[in-house]
């Protein structure tokens, strides 16, 4: 009986051959990361050498001279990534501010418009962004919002408030609407039930939703091309400055990748879990 349970549990040859297949994909998908670091501290002249050298003395040199500001660069790569990591905080905050509101409002049961609102709200997902690039660039323009941090956060916050806010709305419609009820019945008014409540229930979706925002904010590059110059300039397009008329510096260039991938990866490692369990709430009561 024993053996028979042990066989039961064992995992088939189809889950052997998925498992095999995402571990074959994963280390595939690190190999233009891997290359990337390995670049970045590869010696001055060899960075660039065709074929690449694959044997030499690793330096930390690119990284000081892309921190401090190198050659054909208008400043120091350290101020690029403190820029986005204002913007990136600032949309996060915004988005979750607004969202956590807005995802109980839309669970409400006495709210008779809630899933006619909640299909508009997802349709304005795939409004393109590059199609509000110039009407946001003269209205910057006209509020003398160019080359600040909030012509970057307000943009960012609204485009990310759409996936956000379902995100945290199917997460609230989940739970169980007599917990709600008991506390109403307690005294509570709506938000006092959306801060004691609601709120610790939402915390894996609200990390869920800060990290997409903060991923989608950290990598964007259209918006911050076009409606910044030196003060609020982000990271991403820092990068293009290594690439000049005369051929790019792969050394300096993949330092400063490195320098914008290792917050994002580290932040996803710290947060897997409560991410996983934000996404698959109430997938199974």
């Amino acid at each position: 009986m024993a053996t028979t349970y042990s066989n039961a549990n064992r995992p088939g040859l189809g889950t052997k051959i998925g498992k095999g297949f995402m571990w074959v994909w994963l280390i595939l998908g690190l190999v233009p990361l891997v290359f990337m670091f390995i670049t970045s501290i590869k010696p001055e002249g060899i960075a660039n050498a065709t074929p690449p050298r694959w044997f030499f003395t690793p330096t930390f040199d690119n990284f000081a001279n892309v921190l401090a500001g190198g050659q054909g660069t208008s400043q120091g790569f350290g101020r690029l990534l403190l820029n986005s990591a204002v913007v990136s905080l600032g949309a996060t905050a915004l988005t979750i501010l607004l969202a956590v509101p807005a995802a109980y409002a839309l669970s409400m049961r006495s709210f008779a418009a809630r899933q006619k609102i909640s299909g508009w709200i997802l349709s304005t997902y795939m409004f393109p962004p590059i199609v509000a690039v110039i009407p946001i660039f003269v209205f910057a323009g006209q509020l003398e919002l160019m080359d600040t941090f909030a012509v970057l956060i307000i943009p960012y916050a609204a485009f990310n408030l759409p996936v956000a806010i379902w995100i945290l709305r199917s997460t609230i419609v989940q739970i169980p609407f007599e917990i709600q009820e008991a506390a109403m019945v307690d005294g509570a008014n709506h938000w006092g039930t959306l801060r004691q409540v609601i709120w610790p229930l939402l915390v894996p979706s609200v990390a869920t939703v800060s990290v997409l925002t903060i991923v989608l904010t950290w990598n964007e590059f259209l918006f911050a091309l076009s409606l910044t110059r030196s003060g609020a300039k982000t990271a991403p397009v820092g990068l293009q400055e290594f690439t000049g008329m005369f051929g790019t510096d792969w050394g300096s260039i993949t330092a400063a990748a490195t320098l914008v991938v290792v917050p994002i990866l580290i932040l996803t490692i710290v947060l897997r879990q409560k991410m996983v369990s934000g996404l698959t709430f109430g997938a199974v009561k």
